[in-house]
């Protein structure tokens, strides 16, 4: 919805630390026939070389590809993959079955696809093929990325070829595609946006473990339905809208290729006839900054975007970047068909930079323009897991918790609003409910139910507010909370937010005509099960002794490096804190030390550090925090913290 700024990230903000102390298939290689699938065809290789292409509808961005034999032996490692997300000549050696692994951003996620393959030719990797790795193992793709490969054989893939096409198959009548489609060699164009690539933007792609049990969860964007999979099992369905060939999506890439045009510089981007103002909708309208004014029509969002580029949040010029290929959320194929897109720019130095959450574009007589924010109120929905070890005792002590946040912009008038999830069924259970705290703040607070942690009291006239700006709404650990978390994977993933205009959440409001909207989950909380097995990463041994003698004067600064390594795969990692844990760790507080930013490929950083309180000395209480996200948009925040004088086996608060 809002504008983000360049290096907002999930970290230990006011509330965030809040939360924390109360928390407490694969074809043979040769070509296949032809399954529509876009205007590329299967590229021409070395008979004994792997090529393909690496989408996720769009090109995936800064990718590396990885590549292993069926003994687990590296045949390639960190190969780039081109910005169209093709790669080329992949020699193997070894022996088949080759496991593939492709790393790169997707949107504003940072995330790996996997696929397999037995022999030389057109290698694919896509989501689609990620969910076919899993359903042939019946294994987490990522698992088995190391070692000797098991359960990936000819039998394994081809039935799980089938199983997807099966689930698939009202949305690869809706792509056009009469053959049979194989996910690994048949022609893909990633950004093309129709045959093969028009199916990975027609559907969301997530695998996940639940009580050991690996499952693809397959949601709609241009459709309804959803679909849950393990190894030889489906439940549900997803249907394609009979409206969607009308999207005509590969429009889409012109439209931000015009975007980045006017990128180029602050006289580009206000040109009034090549600037940005071409490229907005004239209804646009968008929420600037963290308030609740918003620009409303093309002039107005124009004239804030070019302002925005100008400065971005840290005085920053950000012109030369290039606004990366959109990836798709939901779509509405009504008579004037909306996206909701990712809003994320790539910078002259190759970094990537989220900038706006809830954008979307609108197609009007048949061209796409940029709409600005997907709604008219800031409605933000996402997933949170944190795991915080204590490093200074002999044996580790770990605490993990995980949450959803749900932000509700308080706009005049709305008094409360409910947030309620569909099961499989539909029937609907309530989950929260947010109310107003006072006058002058800019988003509701939760409901809680004793005024004093994030449990969400589910009884509209029963409970209490804590303060002006909660969002989080903790799940019980253990296995009590799973059960919010299993009806996100079989239901969908979207959640109801109903407005009231009185403060007992009696009298429906309406928001420009509407008294409740539907909005997307980014990731989903793992079940209890599957929290120690998140791509948590490990710091290494001489990391763990420098924040355990960590000392700092006050009034001084200094330093402190941090290397860490992961075990269950890697982690878009985009900032790391340091934080006296015994005072205010918040934005701007005495407690936090330092901070800095991360891009993924980071496994070290010195962070710099800058004591504003009074002194830390080494037997201190004190937290290094490594943040970031899952490729599924689950924010992960994983603390190290030492407290000597805490007794042993007890965590540190």
């Amino acid at each position: 919805m809002r504008l983000l700024s360049p290096t907002r990230r999930f970290g230990l903000t006011a509330v965030a630390m809040a939360s924390l102390m109360t928390l407490a298939a694969c074809g043979s290689g040769s070509d296949s026939a032809d399954a529509g699938g876009g205007s590329g065809g299967a590229p021409v290789v070395p008979a004994n070389a792997i090529s393909g292409t690496v989408a996720v509808g769009a090109p995936i961005t800064n990718g590396k590809l990885r590549v292993l034999d069926a003994n687990g032996n590296v045949v390639v490692s960190d190969l780039a993959i081109a910005a169209d997300g093709t790669y080329a000549d992949v020699t193997l050696t070894g022996t088949a079955p080759y496991r593939i692994e492709a790393c790169g951003y997707a949107g504003p996620n940072y995330l790996c696809v996997y696929s397999v393959t037995s022999a030389a030719g057109t290698a694919n990797v896509t989501p689609l093929t990620s969910a076919m790795v899993l359903l042939a193992s019946g294994q987490s793709p990522d698992t088995l990325m190391s070692g000797t490969a098991t359960g990936l054989t000819t039998d394994s893939i081809a039935s799980a070829q089938d199983q997807l096409r099966t689930s698939l198959s009202s949305v690869l009548a809706s792509a056009g595609i009469t053959g049979t489609l194989d996910f690994v060699s048949s022609p893909l164009t990633a950004g093309s946006r129709t045959g093969y690539d028009g199916v990975l933007d027609a559907v969301g792609v997530s695998t996940g473990s639940d009580a050991g049990t690996a499952f693809v969860q397959i949601t709609p964007r241009i459709g309804e339905g959803n679909v849950y999979m393990t190894q030889g099992d489906t439940s549900g369905t997803v249907t394609t809208t009979a409206s969607a060939s009308s999207l005509q999506l590969g429009g889409l890439e012109t439209l931000f290729n015009n975007m980045t045009a006017s990128l180029a510089s602050a006289s580009a981007c206000s040109e009034t006839s090549t600037g940005i103002l071409r490229s907005l909708a004239p209804g646009a309208h968008m929420q600037l900054g963290d308030g609740n004014d918003v620009a409303r029509g093309a002039a107005a969002v124009a004239q804030g975007l070019c302002s925005f580029f100008a400065e971005g949040d840290d005085g920053t010029p950000m012109w030369g970047s290039r606004l990366m290929s959109p990836t798709l959320g939901r779509c509405d194929t009504g008579a004037t068909p909306t996206c909701r897109v990712s809003f994320v720019l790539q910078d002259t130095d190759g970094n990537v930079k989220p900038v706006g959450d809830g954008m979307a574009v609108t197609q009007i007589d048949g061209q796409w323009k940029f709409l600005g924010d997907l709604l008219p109120i800031s409605l933000h929905a996402a997933a949170k897991a944190q795991r915080t070890r204590r490093i200074d005792s002999t044996e580790p002590v770990f605490d993990y918790d995980r949450a959803l946040a749900f932000d509700v912009g308080a706009v005049s008038g709305l008094m409360c609003a409910q947030v309620s999830q569909h099961d499989s069924s539909g029937a609907a259970t309530t989950i929260a409910y947010f109310k107003r705290y006072g006058e002058n703040v800019q988003r509701l607070s939760l409901w809680t139910t004793d005024g004093f942690g994030n449990g969400a009291s589910t009884d509209r006239l029963v409970g209490q507010l804590r303060g002006p700006d909660d969002t989080w709404v903790s799940l019980p650990q253990g296995t009590d909370g799973d059960a919010v978390v299993r009806n996100f994977y079989r239901g969908g993933r979207t959640v109801t937010f109903s407005f009231f205009s009185d403060g007992d959440c009696s009298v429906p409001m309406a928001i420009e005509g509407q008294t409740s909207y539907d909005v997307d989950v980014n990731g989903v909380p793992p079940v209890w099960s599957a929290m120690e097995s998140l791509p948590w990463p490990e710091l290494d041994a001489d990391s763990v002794s420098a924040l355990r003698n960590l000392a700092i004067d006050g009034g001084a600064s200094g330093s402190f490096h941090a290397a860490w390594s992961f075990a269950h795969g890697p982690l878009g990692l985009d900032g790391a804190t340091v934080c006296a844990s015994r005072a205010d760790c918040g934005d701007g507080g005495n407690g936090r030390l330092g901070e800095r930013g991360l891009s993924p490929s980071a496994r070290d950083a010195t962070i710099s550090l800058g004591n504003r309180g009074s002194v830390v000395n080494a037997n201190d209480a004190k937290t290094l925090a490594l943040y970031g996200r899952t490729g599924d948009g689950v924010d992960l925040q994983s603390n190290y913290s030492s407290c000597p004088v805490t007794s042993a086996g007890q965590s540190c608060h």
